[in-house]
């Protein structure tokens, strides 16, 4: 039921386009079940996405951006780097993300501190992820605080090789920069 209310809302918003909204039904639609269920998501210790969850992990993926205007799409790189720890039902990471976007002959750096919860349940693993840190756009050069809310799913191929996929909302704020960002990720577990 709160899956539906929120979709509801989202396809309500009137400033984003239809791929945006979308985008933003489906992981609503995947992440809000998850929410509340307490014991029900106690995860196995032994398993594929739990083992590779925890402890040092190195990420990247390419990265396509949608821009929330009518604007072309933007094409970009990331990297992330994060340490779990354990705290039944979930995975808590605190971690850094390096990215960086081309976009309308302009590039878009960002580089924050981030946090991610995974929720492991067998060898699929969903989790969300929140950043906040330092953005740069080129041409014309401007700054500002650089914004990132958003959660996807990976899935465990054993202890050290995951792929998934990932979108994100991105902001950096005092510039135009305003964009969802969709990608595939790779995770490397050292």
């Amino acid at each position: 039921m709160a899956t539906r209310g929120i979709a509801a809302h989202i396809c309500a918003m009137r400033r984003i386009g239809k791929l945006q909204r979308l985008t933003l039904v489906l992981v609503a639609s995947f992440l809000v079940p998850l929410v509340g269920t307490g014991d029900a998501l106690a995860y196995d210790e032994a398993s594929a996405a739990v083992v590779a969850n925890k402890g040092l992990h190195f990420g990247f993926g390419p990265i396509v951006l949608v821009p929330l205007e009518n604007r072309p799409i933007g094409l970009g790189l990331d990297f992330d780097l994060r340490y779990g720890i354990g705290a039944d039902p979930a995975i808590v990471g605190p971690g850094g993300r390096l990215a960086g976007y081309f976009i309308s002959g302009r590039f878009i750096g960002t580089a924050m501190p981030t946090g991610r919860v995974t929720f492991p349940l067998g060898p699929v693993a969903p989790f969300v992820i929140l950043g906040i840190g330092a953005g740069r756009l080129t041409n014309p050069g401007e700054s500002g605080v650089a914004l990132l809310a958003g959660g996807g799913m990976m899935i465990h191929l054993g202890r050290v090789l995951a792929f998934g996929a990932e979108a994100t909302y991105q902001v950096i704020t005092g510039t135009e920069f305003k964009s969802f960002a969709l990608g595939p990720a790779i995770i490397l577990s050292l």
